[in-house]
């Protein structure tokens, strides 16, 4: 009897085990996938940070240029990429 609780006792340390080392794995797959949707976030912030610094050049106080007009050349800037894409051909 006692070979039989041994062998219990050491089925349940091994049943733990790997339910510990599978707790870990999938700790560190969510970890992984947290890095890259930072590293996706960080990557669109810096886009945003360049296109803000790019409007705000534009809207300097020498520029004369009311809002409308910034509101209108951003997104000449956003369509332009997208119609070029797809065929479309606009001139400036």
């Amino acid at each position: 009897m006692n070979d039989d609780a041994e062998s219990v006792a050491t089925r349940l340390w091994r049943d733990r085990a790997q339910i510990r080392e599978q707790e870990r794995d999938d700790a560190m797959a969510r970890l992984r996938i947290a890095e890259e949707k930072v590293a996706i976030l960080l990557a669109e912030n810096d886009r945003l940070a360049s296109e803000n610094a790019r409007l705000r050049a534009l809207s300097g106080p020498d520029s004369g240029q009311g809002e409308t007009e910034l509101q209108m050349e951003a997104l000449r800037g956003a369509l332009l990429p997208l119609l070029s894409q797809h065929g479309g051909i606009m001139n400036s």
